[in-house]
């Protein structure tokens, strides 16, 4: 039985400039807090592998036989074929490299690692032209002989299996949690016809946002309040306001104390997606969400006079 596929990536290279290795020292590619530090490697060799180069945000990184291994399918960890799934390669040659969730695998006998899911370079902007796909993701990628010599050492796209990033972007608008809030009122207790009542949604509080994989958000931004007064008269459309003001107001025209109109508020925010602090567009999805609503009784009250001579 083979083991689970642990996802390394699918390899897309750029142009390549192959040459005879001679006697040369070569600087190979290591990978460390979020940038390529470059680590030296001495190999000696009449005849050897070829070597190339693809383009990386920081400029050409050398790749060292970077040819497909051929030995497994991408992806595969390499059933060393005893039945009982132990990887073919020595994962221990390239643990602890990279970030704490990049993925290991085996190619053949070599250790490979890869900074999947959480690229180095979250941005887009710092990629290179020619995504794939939408969801692609641009990665390091670094493989080990079992003598620990770098054998593949590059800068490629991976296209991240499961859910794509609509669908990931749909799950996180799942997750928006409007919070709890209380309508409140002035004057407190009790409204008076024909006097103005202010509106508004106490602990509202502000921006919402539900995440999901892969750094992709659903972010609300407050847009307003709807407020129904109970009285038949039809919801009213209030800034967002949170504490005592003015600016959400509804006039009473007929009492009403036993025990009060029934009113109810509800929170609207207008929603945009984003993945690691860059915008995404998916118009097939809500760009608002309402809260449920909340309620409250008011009890109405003729005004009183005293006539004093």
């Amino acid at each position: 039985m083979r083991r689970a596929r642990t996802g390394p990536p699918r390899r897309a290279h750029g142009p390549r400039v192959l040459a005879p290795l001679t006697t040369a020292l070569l600087t190979t590619a290591l990978l460390t807090t979020g940038l390529l530090a470059l680590g030296g490697a001495a190999l000696a060799a009449a005849e050897g592998p070829v070597t190339c180069t693809a383009p990386g945000p920081t400029g050409d990184v050398v790749i060292i036989d970077c040819e497909d291994p051929g030995e497994n399918d991408p992806g595969d960890e390499g059933d060393d074929g005893s039945g009982d799934g132990t990887p073919a390669c020595d994962l221990s040659q390239v643990e602890g490299l990279g970030k704490p969730d990049a993925s290991r695998w085996c190619e053949g006998q070599n250790a490979c690692w890869a900074n999947i899911p959480s690229s180095v370079y979250p941005d887009p902007a710092d990629w290179p032209e020619g995504r794939p796909t939408p969801e692609s993701v641009y990665i390091y990628k670094e493989c080990r002989s079992p003598a620990g010599e770098v054998v593949v050492s590059e800068w490629t796209w991976h296209e991240p299996e499961g859910p794509s990033l609509e669908e990931l972007a749909r799950q996180a608008y799942g997750l928006l949690a409007p919070p709890d809030f209380g309508l409140a009122f002035s004057p407190p207790e009790q409204s008076v016809i024909f006097v103005e009542t202010w509106w508004w949604a106490a602990g509202a509080g502000g921006e919402i946002v539900g995440s999901s994989a892969l750094g992709v958000r659903a972010v609300g931004t407050p847009s307003h309040i709807e407020v129904d007064p109970g009285d038949g008269s039809g919801a009213v459309t209030c800034p967002f306001v949170t504490s005592e003001a003015d600016t959400c107001a509804h006039t009473y025209e007929r009492a009403e104390s036993d025990p009060g109109y029934a009113a109810r508020a509800r929170l609207v925010y207008d929603v945009h997606y984003e993945q690691n602090g860059n915008a995404l567009d998916f118009p097939a999805l809500p760009d608002a969400l309402e809260s449920a609503w909340a309620g409250t009784t008011v009890p109405v009250v003729e005004s009183q006079a005293v006539v004093v001579r």
